[in-house]
Parts: C-alpha cells; sequence; structure tokens
C-alpha cells in the first residue's frame, strides 16, 4: 500500500507515491496528462523488494501546475531534489511515453544517478510536423478517441464520453480510481 506524500520545493510542491519495504530504490515515471495513481498495481507488487516512488510529475496530478517551467530541465532538476530528499545518488528509473523520454534525456544529462533505465513505450518527437497542425483537425472528426480528451463540464460528462468510444470495455477499480483523479474541475 501507498502513502502519499510532498516535498516543498522552492517554487513548487511535488506530490508522490511511497512505497517504503524494499531496499533497492525505484523511480516510476508516468506519461503526459497522467499521473502517480497509474502505477498503484506495479507498486504494490514490487514493494517487497524496491523501495517505490511514484511522484506527479510538476503540472499533473496532485503537484503544483504553475503557468511556466514545464522544459525536461525543470522536470529533472524536480526529480533530483526528489532523489536528494529521499538520499538516494541513484536509483532504477523507468519511464513511461512521456516520462521515457524525459528519462532518457535525463540519463545522457546525468547517467550516475540511473542503476538502471527502463523505458515503456517511450515518445521521441523533438517537434510535430507542419503538416499535424493541418491534418488535426481532420482527424478529430474521423478518430472518434480524440474526442475523449476534453475539456469537459463535469466529470459526469467525461464519463459518458469515455463509455461510448469502441475501446471502453469496463473499468477495474484501480483504473476508475485513476480516471477520476485525473479530472479537474475547470
Amino acid at each position: 500500500m501507498s502513502l502519499r506524500q510532498t516535498l516543498a520545493l522552492k517554487e513548487i510542491k511535488i506530490s508522490y507515491l511511497e512505497w517504503n519495504q524494499g531496499k533497492e530504490p525505484l523511480l516510476l515515471l508516468h506519461g503526459l496528462a497522467d499521473h502517480a495513481l497509474v502505477w498503484s498495481s506495479l507498486g504494490d507488487n514490487l514493494a517487497t523488494d524496491y523501495q517505490i516512488i511514484a511522484p506527479d510529475l510538476r503540472g499533473h496530478g496532485d503537484s503544483s501546475k504553475p503557468l511556466t517551467s514545464y522544459s525536461s530541465e525543470a522536470m529533472i532538476a524536480d526529480l533530483e531534489a526528489l532523489m536528494d530528499h529521499l538520499g538516494w545518488q541513484d536509483a532504477h528509473i523507468l519511464g513511461h511515453s512521456w516520462g521515457g523520454k524525459l528519462a532518457a534525456i535525463w540519463a545522457t544529462k546525468s547517467p550516475q544517478r540511473f542503476r538502471s533505465l527502463i523505458l515503456v513505450d517511450p515518445f521521441f518527437i523533438n517537434r510535430l510536423p507542419s503538416w499535424f497542425k493541418l491534418t488535426f483537425p481532420l482527424l478529430y472528426r474521423v478518430l472518434p478517441f480524440l474526442k475523449g480528451m476534453g475539456p469537459f463540464p463535469s466529470y459526469q460528462a467525461a464519463e459518458q464520453i469515455v463509455k461510448k468510444l469502441k475501446q471502453y470495455r469496463g473499468w477495474s477499480p484501480l483504473q476508475q480510481q485513476v480516471f477520476q483523479a485525473s479530472i479537474e474541475p475547470i
């Protein structure tokens, strides 16, 4: 079972989940528009062997959402401050999607922080091609899952849209919890 913690940095607060049973440090980085809760079942399953930290990256989950400073350098500085706070010199680092891209950039800048690097479906596009700006409105009309990206007037409205998607097959309790935690009032 995880424990929600918060680290107050100079300009922002970083919220994170901690499974503090094992000895090997493992840092789990979520993808864009996600949060630490997505790692709940993995954390529960690996907790006997690893001390696991899953932060809500800045702008996500319960962490601060500043108006600026979303560069990879700022995110890496947050993660290094978190590791320093925990007393970790290095760790096994697992990054998913956008978190994988961030981890790969970080590994090139500070390889001494990595015991190992695990990338799951990393996102490596540096810049979206110019044609994407032209085709996205068309894609939005023909790919219904894009409509599930919001914004929505309420949680109920978001849930109704998601349940109509072809990919929807019902949710486990964890998936329901992660979805509910992702919805923020506007």
